[in-house]
């Protein structure tokens, strides 16, 4: 029997989930790494990582500590009513390890299982691709076309590494009306290897809703889009023939700005396996903000989802505490769910 939309609003984090909070990037060297961001990607430091050494459980480090900053878009706030100054947008956190130190290296394939790529929209993208050459950024390659939809949709992008290796990715925008965006971080790209799985995973556990379902109607070039150096076939072995995918961007109800893009490859199929450890380099996990983080973890045991850990009390320094709990989804990529700081408002006095 096919799951309805009440049955799903009765189970997940749909009813506790307010918004993508963040997304992280382990980086060898944090004050290297926020140079280049800035000059090359559209965001802008906004407070410094720089919490005690202290326990993270979760993490199976007894004794850890870490620096870095978090990131938020540059674009600048538009007219009353505009999103981006009513309802801020998903942050990126830079995450230097100190202790343990930082181990591996970012993905090196485009079809590799995890967390591949960041992306932003720039108004810009000749411009933009003239910065990342600028700050010492390596492309894969020129910006260029890739095919979307089964109707031909494309959008002009390209992708490139930052200094460790972690890719990113512009896509070339306009905001409603044809105002250009100075920039705003988007989707983050997750390769799974069955996305009817994940999907349901991400719609019915975490409880967000389907916003696109993205197909070719034919393979294409792999150099379409820049997305990487390489595929890489399941063996191993170098992939040199044509590209096919499809797709579904997943949003937090209404909000459309950041969603996932859980991605499944069909050609070549999916290689590889996520990150195993929390201070690997590269784009390490995504968070997502829940009203009541108790809740919302009684929910995640419910769905007996996997390497669920205990709620924690992260310190990190001048950007605050907050409690966090974190856990794998089907193909073992890693997620984080964080609890809203209370509103600093005086409340009513009927309260």
């Amino acid at each position: 029997m096919a799951t309805s939309t009440v049955d799903r609003l009765a189970f997940g984090l749909r009813g506790h989930l307010n918004r993508f909070s963040h997304v992280v990037i382990n980086v060898s060297d944090a004050e290297r790494a926020v140079d280049f961001y800035e000059a090359a990607f559209p965001v802008r430091r906004r407070s410094r990582i720089n919490g005690p050494a202290q326990r993270y459980a979760g993490f199976g480090f007894e004794r850890g500590q870490c620096v870095g900053w978090v990131m938020e878009s540059v674009t600048e706030p538009g007219p009353p009513g505009d999103l981006v100054a009513e309802f801020p947008g998903r942050l990126l956190h830079l995450v230097q390890w100190l202790d343990p130190k930082p181990v591996g290296q970012p993905y090196r394939e485009a079809n590799h299982v995890g967390i591949y790529r960041q992306n932003s929209l720039v108004g810009n993208l000749d411009e933009a691709y003239a910065r990342v050459l600028a700050a010492g950024g390596r492309p894969y390659g020129p910006p260029s076309d890739i095919v979307l939809t089964p109707d031909g949709f494309k959008v002009r992008v390209f992708g490139f590494r930052d200094p460790d290796g972690s890719t990113l990715e512009m896509i070339g925008a306009e905001r409603a009306g044809g105002a250009p965006y100075a920039g705003m971080m988007h989707h983050c790209n997750l390769n799974v290897r069955n996305l009817e799985r994940s999907y349901r995973f991400y719609r019915d556990v975490i409880g967000l809703d389907g916003q696109a379902y993205l197909e070719p109607a034919a393979p294409q070039p792999a150099g379409n889009g820049s997305l990487g150096d390489a595929l890489t076939a399941p063996d191993g072995s170098p992939y040199p023939g044509l590209m096919q995918f499809s797709a579904t961007l997943m949003g937090v109800r209404s909000d459309s700005r950041s969603p996932l893009d859980v991605l499944e490859w069909a050609m070549p199929k999916p290689y590889g396996e996520p990150y195993p450890v929390a201070n690997h380099l590269g784009i390490i996990r995504v968070g997502l903000e829940v009203d009541d983080i108790d809740a919302a973890r009684a929910r995640l045991v419910a769905a007996k989802v996997d390497a669920l850990g205990a709620i924690e009390t992260w310190d990190m320094g001048d950007s605050g505490k907050r409690r966090a709990v974190t856990f794998r989804d089907p193909d073992g990529i890693m997620l984080e769910l964080v609890e809203a700081v209370p509103y600093p408002a005086v409340a009513p006095p009927w309260q």
